[in-house]
C-alpha cells in the first residue's frame, strides 16, 4: 500500500511539474524564477530555511540537518504552492495565477550522527503571457509573448555530526543534484483578419543538463536548561551549469497548428551558464518559557527567534551573441522568523493537550533585492508572513500538516515597470510511520 502510494505522488508530481510555477513576467529572464524557499514551514518564518530544523521537520535546505531526524521516523514530505498577484503598470492591471506541486522529498536517519535524503524540487521556472495588438495602417497584427518550462532538481543529501553530543553538536553535509529540464521564450506575431491565422513564431529555449552541488553546516549548543542557541551556513560553490541553447523561426498559415509550420532557421549549440557562489548565514535562539499550569496539566511552552543573511550569486553565460537579454544579477535577502509552541513536550504529553495546545505558531518578514534590473535598477520584494503547524499525532506519529500565507509587493521604485502586489500560499505535508510501524527498522538477532 505504501509503494502504490509513493508511486501516486511520484506520478502526479512528474505531471505537474511540466506545469509552470510562476506567473512572473520577469520570469523572462536568465534560466527563470527561482523555485526555491516555497515551503509551508519555511515561508511562514519569513523565508528563513537554513536554520529551522528538529526531530520532526525534514529540512533539504540545509544538508547538514539530516542527523537531526529521530531514529526510525523517516519522513516523507511532500508540498502545494499558490500565488494570486496583481500586476499593475501606469493604468493598466491584471491578476495572475500560478499553482503547483512544489517538492517530494523522504528523508531518514541512518546512525546516531549520520541522516540522509533524497527526492526532486524546483530549481527554477518560466511562465507569462502578455498580449499586445498593433495597426500597421494596413494590417493589424497581434503579438504574445510567453514563457514556460521548469528546471528541476533531482537531489541525495548526506550529515555527519563531528561532535554529538547532548548539550553541543556540530554536523556538515552536503547535496548533491542533477538539474534538467527545458525553459522556453516564444514571440508570435499573427495577422489579424476574416478567415486568417497567418503569422510567424520565434522560440529560443535552454535545455539544461548538468550537476550541481551545495555544502551546509550546523553548530548547536544548549545554554543552561532553558536556552538553546544554533548557527547555521550554506555555501554553494562557483559552478558551471551545462545545458544547449536551441533558437527556431518559422512562418505559417495557421500559426495554431504546427503542421502547417515552415521552417526559416534552426540552430542548436551548447552553452555553459556560470553560477557565482551563493553564502546564506542564519541563526536561531529558542527559549524554554516558565511552565503555564492548567486544572489538570502542565504546559511546557517554547519560543524561537530566528534571523537569516543570505547572498545570492550572479548567473552569466559563454554565449552574448546568442542570448543578448539574459539578465541575472547577485542578489541579497535578509529574513526574520518567530516560532511559538505552547508545548514543547507533545509526544509525553498529548493525550491532555487541546487542539489549540498542539498547534507550532509561526510569523515572519523578510526583504530582498531580485536578479532583475530596470534602467540598472533592481527590483525589490518584501513580504510578512504567517503559518501554522498541525500534528496528525495518530498513533503516536511525527507527521503534521503545516500552511502559510504571505502578503507582499514586488517593485522596482520607479514610476515605470510592472509592479507585482500577491498573496502565496503553500500547504506542506510531513508523514511519518507510527511508533508500531517503523520504515526501515535495522532488525537484530541474538
Amino acid at each position: 500500500m505504501k509503494i502504490l502510494f509513493n508511486f501516486l505522488v511520484l506520478f502526479t508530481c512528474f505531471q505537474t511539474w511540466s506545469q509552470s510555477s510562476t506567473n512572473q513576467p520577469a520570469s523572462f529572464y536568465g534560466l527563470g524564477e527561482s523555485a526555491a524557499q516555497n515551503h509551508g514551514i519555511f515561508d511562514a518564518l519569513g523565508k528563513n530555511t537554513i536554520n529551522v530544523f528538529d526531530s520532526t521537520i525534514l529540512n533539504f535546505y540545509n544538508p547538514a540537518s539530516y542527523n537531526t531526524m529521530s531514529t526510525g521516523n523517516t519522513l516523507y514530505s511532500y508540498g502545494i504552492q499558490t500565488r494570486i498577484s496583481n500586476y499593475s503598470e501606469q493604468t493598466k492591471t491584471q491578476i495572475g495565477f500560478a499553482g503547483m506541486v512544489d517538492h517530494i522529498a523522504i528523508g531518514l536517519k541512518i546512525k546516531k550522527n549520520m541522516g540522509m535524503a533524497f527526492g526532486l524540487k524546483p530549481y527554477s521556472s518560466r511562465g507569462y503571457q502578455i498580449i499586445d495588438k498593433t495597426f500597421t495602417g494596413f494590417d493589424s497584427l497581434q503579438y504574445t509573448y510567453k514563457g514556460s518550462g521548469a528546471i528541476q532538481d533531482l537531489f541525495l543529501g548526506y550529515s555527519y555530526g563531528l561532535v554529538y553530543k547532548p548539550k553541543t553538536k556540530l554536523s556538515i553535509g552536503a547535496n548533491a543534484s542533477y538539474l534538467f529540464g527545458t525553459v522556453t521564450n516564444e514571440r508570435q506575431a499573427k495577422l489579424i483578419a476574416s478567415g486568417s491565422n497567418q503569422g510567424g513564431l520565434n522560440k529560443n529555449s535552454m535545455i539544461i543538463r548538468s550537476f550541481h552541488y551545495e555544502l551546509g553546516a550546523y553548530y548547536q549548543q544548549q545554554i543552561g536548561k532553558k536556552q538553546l542557541l544554533s548557527l547555521s551556513a550554506v555555501y554553494v560553490p562557483y559552478q558551471t551549469i551545462k545545458g544547449e541553447y536551441q533558437d527556431e523561426f518559422y512562418t505559417a498559415s495557421n500559426i495554431n497548428s504546427s503542421a502547417t509550420y515552415d521552417t526559416i532557421a534552426f540552430s542548436r549549440s551548447p552553452i555553459h551558464l556560470l553560477n557565482s557562489s551563493t553564502i546564506q548565514l542564519g541563526l536561531n535562539y529558542s527559549i524554554f518559557l516558565p511552565n503555564i499550569k492548567r486544572q489538570s496539566r502542565e504546559l511546557h511552552p517554547k519560543l524561537s527567534l530566528m534571523a537569516s543573511l543570505s547572498q545570492f550569486g550572479a548567473l552569466e553565460h559563454n554565449a552574448p551573441d546568442l542570448i543578448p537579454d539574459f539578465g541575472m544579477t547577485n542578489f541579497q535577502r535578509l529574513s526574520f522568523g518567530a516560532q511559538f509552541n505552547p508545548e514543547s513536550r507533545l509526544m509525553e504529553n498529548i493525550s491532555t493537550l487541546k487542539g489549540i495546545e498542539k498547534m507550532s505558531y509561526r510569523f515572519g518578514y523578510y526583504s530582498q533585492t531580485l536578479p532583475y534590473t530596470i534602467n540598472a535598477i533592481q527590483y525589490q520584494e518584501s513580504a510578512l508572513s504567517f503559518g501554522l503547524g498541525l500534528p496528525i499525532m495518530a498513533q503516536m506519529s511525527a507527521s503534521s500538516v503545516n500552511f502559510s500565507i504571505n502578503v507582499g509587493n514586488r517593485t522596482s521604485n520607479q514610476s515605470f515597470g510592472i509592479q507585482e502586489k500577491f498573496i502565496s500560499v503553500n500547504l506542506s505535508f510531513i508523514l511519518a510511520p507510527s511508533n508500531f510501524d517503523k520504515w526501515f527498522r535495522q532488525r537484530k538477532l541474538d
